[in-house]
């Protein structure tokens, strides 16, 4: 933490604003476990180990959103992208729908993974409906 934020006073390696005499120390040990979490994040996806590695990003933005924070996000969200079109190329619909749910606990919102659940909710459809299709022709011509 560099500036006080309760006055903006610049900070040395202070718990308490030398300006405003604010403790500081809850928000400088929110920082350093988010900076903890963070690593623990790209720690998890490094050993492949991708659900441990949104819960410990999603806690470090919950504490707090740096550039590498959102940047890392960024980065998972667009892994995450590559392997549903993957898993869809091979038409594996169940297992890239799985993978997408995961993906959008990272950001909700994101007009990236909306339109690819849309188009998986639509591939989907349409298995299920070749399937009540080839049934019911099984079942007209036993």
């Amino acid at each position: 933490m560099e500036r006080c934020s309760c006055c903006n006073a610049r900070l040395k390696d202070a718990v308490l604003c030398p300006r405003c005499q604010a403790d500081l120390s809850a928000v400088i040990g929110s920082e350093q476990a988010a900076e903890y979490y963070l690593a623990k994040a790209i720690q998890h996806w490094a050993l492949k180990q991708a659900e441990q590695s949104i819960a410990a990003l999603i806690s470090a933005l919950s504490l707090k959103k740096t550039r590498l924070t959102v940047l890392f996000r960024e980065y998972l969200i667009q892994q995450y992208y590559l392997e549903v079109l993957e898993l869809l190329a091979q038409k594996h619909l169940l297992s890239a729908n799985q993978r997408l749910y995961s993906a959008r606990r990272l950001l909700p919102y994101s007009p990236q993974l909306q339109q690819l659940r849309a188009f998986t909710d639509y591939l989907l459809a349409r298995h299920h409906e070749q399937i009540q299709r080839s049934s019911q022709a099984s079942c007209l011509h036993p």
